[in-house]
């Protein structure tokens, strides 16, 4: 059986994605979600799609706890690799910004962290999902983002709005992992890595995903566009930001367990971004953007949804994150889907769970 990896929060959007590249290249995962059933549903998932496949599902109720991982790393004690998704967001009216965000992911990454360190001898790589919201400097969007650039937000500013904590958590998680490292560098025998996700659009893994009302934040951006009425006027301009497919995504997590030459870095997966043929546009959208896809590449749904009222929409997009993710295409070697290959997978997977349903 090849090398066994942690990942933790498995039953993710983006986690499922990684699990599928990781069992169809023979490695035994293990991995954590919060609930049994949750867990169950994943490994029953997978066994359809790979019989032979070596999958365990451990649950962790509360990432955000002193030790809540020790139990998985005594059960695994030969654990090779960490890929560390689980958020663990303590959502809540009556929970400060504090408590709901900061506090919880910065104590979830110090907690799986300190217990590497402590029960993990051989673990020789860790892969952190961060998030662009810890690159991002909201107040100077067309200044030029790339894998140096830190959100400049503090603490202290983040307790203000749920937006700025939000973003804030990404950030302090993911350089309380370098600080970490860094002060820990006698007793952390493996490399670091981080991944910093723009919004993430692309198919799900299962077409369970695209049950219930909501999906995940991200991919409902497609489903809403593609549930719109003509009626809808917009303006389809919110939100606009930068976004990334799914499955490149989950690639960028799983290639530093191949290659060393990823250790130390953050990566920023952005769609359309190629050393190629460079591209500093198809990674920017918005609902609009993602209509016009739509409208234009599947003919049954033109008229049936909305068409929406920009006349400009590059010029509203320039107002956007300007960003230059060179350095990890370089590192990884990856051509980065574009925004119109990912929506119009999506779609057409959506289109495809409409009929299956019928």
């Amino acid at each position: 059986m090849g090398e066994k990896v942690l990942v933790t929060g498995c039953n993710g959007y983006i986690a499922l994605h990684v699990l599928d590249i990781l069992l169809s290249e023979g490695y035994h995962v293990i991995g954590t979600a919060r609930s049994e059933g949750k867990g169950d549903k994943v490994k029953n998932s997978f066994a359809k799609l790979y019989p032979p496949a070596k999958l365990d599902v451990e649950v962790v109720t509360d990432i955000s706890q002193p030790g809540a991982f020790d139990a998985v790393f005594k059960k695994y004690p030969d654990l090779q690799h960490v890929v560390h998704m689980a958020a663990n967001f303590s959502f809540g009216s009556d929970q400060s910004n504090e408590e709901t965000y900061l506090i919880p992911s910065t104590e979830g990454t110090k907690s799986i962290l300190n217990t590497v360190v402590q029960l993990g001898p051989k673990v020789k790589t860790f892969v952190q999902t961060s998030s662009f919201a810890a690159i991002r400097n909201e107040h100077n969007k067309t200044s030029v983002h790339t894998e140096a650039t830190w959100n400049p937000v503090t603490w202290e500013q983040a307790r203000t709005t749920s937006l700025q904590s939000y973003c804030a958590s990404k950030k302090l998680a993911e350089k309380l992992g370098w600080d970490f490292v860094q002060q820990h560098a006698s007793q952390v025998k493996f490399n670091y890595t981080a991944v910093c996700p723009p919004y993430v659009l692309g198919p799900q893994m299962f077409g369970w995903g695209l049950d219930g009302e909501k999906l995940n934040t991200s991919a409902q951006i497609v489903n809403d566009a593609v549930n719109s009425t003509p009626s809808s006027k917009g303006p389809f301009d919110s939100p606009s930001a930068l976004t990334a497919d799914v499955r490149d995504v989950a690639l960028l997590h799983m290639l530093p367990l191949r290659s060393e030459k990823l250790a130390g870095q953050r990566l920023i997966p952005v769609a359309g971004a190629s050393l190629a043929k460079p591209n500093y546009d198809d990674g920017r959208f918005n609902p609009q953007r993602i209509l016009d896809v739509i409208n234009a590449r599947f003919p049954e749904l033109k008229g049936k949804i909305a068409a929406g009222n920009i006349e400009d929409n590059k010029k509203v997009l320039d107002k956007s994150y300007h960003y230059n993710t060179d350095l990890t295409c370089k590192l990884t070697g990856v051509e980065f889907k574009s925004f119109e290959t990912t929506v119009v997978d999506s779609v057409k997977q959506i289109l495809e769970h409409r009929r299956d349903k019928i």
